[in-house]
């Protein structure tokens, strides 16, 4: 089984290789091993700031709706595996991640925040959610006026883009960006693991 990851971000690497690992009869079963393939650096253009478009996901770099984080999530996976295609290889699924708010209006700050899976195999998507959370209304306020959440070092310090992430400052340490992001992965590899309970 070959995995390609649409994404060059390690959290989010760790996330999908440690999702799917979980799940050895996937594989083990047809007698397969486990690969995975990350896309190059060349492939990846993550320079946007704010509500700029990201040119690999399609959306921006602070999705605000339901709707664009899981288009950017399905982006990202269609891409991976269109990536692993091009190479010669013989893809199983493409992956991809994407994070962003979206609008709870029974909340304090009326935006939580949540990473969103998808997983792609040529024909069909699978979805999954991490956890939801909100952020303080600083961060709300600044990412609405189009900042770059992951550059908010004055609040999450110069960890907000690495393993820890800005969840790992909420939390004191108790769960960490992979953490949260592989929850996602293992939601969205749901009705493929237990295809056949869907199927009934």
């Amino acid at each position: 089984m070959l995995v390609s990851i649409g994404s060059r971000s390690i959290p989010k690497i760790i996330a999908i290789t440690r999702g799917f690992s979980k799940y050895p009869e996937l594989w083990m079963d047809n007698e397969e091993s486990l690969e995975f393939v990350i896309m190059p650096k060349e492939e990846r253009k993550d320079e946007c700031q704010g509500q700029e478009k990201d040119k690999f996901s399609g959306v921006s770099c602070n999705p605000l709706t339901l709707g664009e984080t899981i288009n950017g999530a399905k982006t990202r996976a269609k891409n991976a595996f269109e990536y692993a295609k091009e190479s010669n290889r013989t893809c199983t699924y493409g992956v991809g991640i994407e994070a962003g708010m979206y609008p709870v209006p029974e909340v304090d700050t009326k935006f939580m925040d949540t990473s969103i899976c998808a997983i792609y195999d040529g024909e069909k998507y699978y979805i999954g959610f991490s956890p939801s959370f909100e952020y303080p209304q600083t961060v709300v306020d600044r990412v609405l006026e189009g900042e770059e959440l992951g550059f908010m070092e004055d609040i999450f310090g110069s960890t907000a883009k690495g393993r820890k992430g800005a969840i790992g400052v909420l939390t004191a340490g108790r769960v960490y960006r992979d953490e949260l992001e592989e929850y996602a992965v293992i939601m969205a590899l749901t009705k493929i693991a237990a295809k056949e309970v869907y199927d009934k």
